[in-house]
């Protein structure tokens, strides 16, 4: 490593005074220069914290070792009383894309310092340096706070990635060049990767991966990965996937909570009719996707219900401020549709099922 007149390694350093950070020259800097940097006044006196009694009030004249610590306050130099040798140890600020937390741990590694600051671990902490060359920390190596405690972040554009269920995944959570049908499961469901059924969806293929398969991991591959049996209540995530999915090409489309319902709008209906659009209420069954969707709810008092294909029914719902009334309806369960298949159907299917059924109208 480079080394500057004082012996000291050319990372960056950074002080707080009174909780504001200022940006230092090198590790060991006069103190009169830390006072100027941070326009502290002539008639306060500078205090290493190390959250003592005994705090260090540091000499105009002299010089501080920030490896010691780089944390500061000013007090007023009247109220300065004698102190005792100060044994705690030093407040260490640590900085990150100049945001700062403060420590009194010096070991540190990459994804201890990630975690600390609330951020991904799938970008690459970099500890940053006066020459061009930074040192990219990786979450396992170390990140001591004596090496330097400034670092910036940057987006990793190396090592593979891959999406599961709409998630990405990087090696630093597990992605191999060469994973199984369980691995890839347990990206997403560690606890019972086993009861899944994981599917290949890029690349133009779509098919299933049995969970001892081993396949080669292409960059930015893309997964499926479904329970086979949902016993209480819906996937929250796959719905919201699936809607993400329609969003994404345009389509606007409501969730609601109470009940749980996907609502497509503005789908178009056959022409010749007294209405070009209309909005159609669908149930999330529970234990979705494991019980497949069915049926469908038009506006109470639409002029399509008689005329779509499906006996308009008793049932009624109310969402977004309206009253929705169910047809029988039933594309997946010896309709005009394909049997249902869990794997591959879901919201993001079903509106073809919905907008074929608005066109084939009697």
């Amino acid at each position: 490593m480079f080394k500057n007149e004082n012996g000291c390694g050319d990372a960056k350093w950074r002080v707080t005074v009174d909780d504001v950070g200022v940006s230092m020259p090198r590790r060991i800097v006069e103190v009169a220069v830390i006072r100027a940097q941070a326009s502290v006044d002539k008639d306060f006196v500078l205090v290493r914290d190390h959250n003592s009694p005994n705090d260090v009030v540091l000499d105009d004249d002299g010089s501080v070792d920030l490896k010691e610590g780089n944390v500061f306050y000013t007090l007023r130099r009247c109220d300065v009383q004698p102190r005792a040798g100060c044994q705690d140890p030093a407040k260490l600020a640590i900085f990150v894309d100049d945001r700062v937390e403060f420590v009194t741990r010096r070991e540190q590694t990459g994804k201890m310092v990630l975690q600390l600051f609330g951020m991904a671990l799938n970008v690459q902490l970099v500890r940053d340096y006066e020459r061009p060359n930074d040192e990219p920390i990786g979450l396992d190596e170390s990140a001591v706070y004596d090496d330097g405690p400034v670092f910036v972040t940057r987006q990793r554009d190396d090592g593979l990635k891959i999406t599961v269920n709409s998630r990405v995944f990087t090696e630093d959570d597990g992605v191999k060049p060469n994973m199984t049908g369980g691995e890839i499961a347990a990206l997403v469901f560690p606890e019972k990767p086993n009861e899944t059924c994981v599917r290949l969806t890029s690349g133009g293929v779509n098919r299933l991966i049995e969970f001892a398969e081993q396949i080669a991991i292409s960059l930015c591959a893309t997964f499926e990965v479904i329970r086979k049996g949902v016993t209480g209540g819906y996937e929250q995530s796959r719905v919201t996937a699936e809607i993400g999915k329609l969003t994404e090409g345009g389509a606007n489309i409501s969730f609601v909570d109470k009940p749980p319902a996907v609502v497509y709008h503005d789908l178009s209906v056959r022409p010749e009719l007294s209405i070009d659009k209309t909005d159609v209420l669908v149930l999330i069954p529970g234990a979705y996707p494991g019980k497949m969707i069915d049926g469908a709810y038009l506006p109470q008092g639409s002029p399509l219900l008689g005329r779509v294909k499906g006996k308009p029914q008793g049932s009624t719902v109310n969402a977004l401020g309206r009253t929705w009334q169910l047809v029988s309806y039933h594309p997946h369960n010896n309709g005009i549709g394909p049997a249902w298949n869990p794997t591959k159907h879901g919201f993001h299917t079903y509106i073809g099922e919905i907008m074929s059924w608005l066109h084939d109208i009697a």
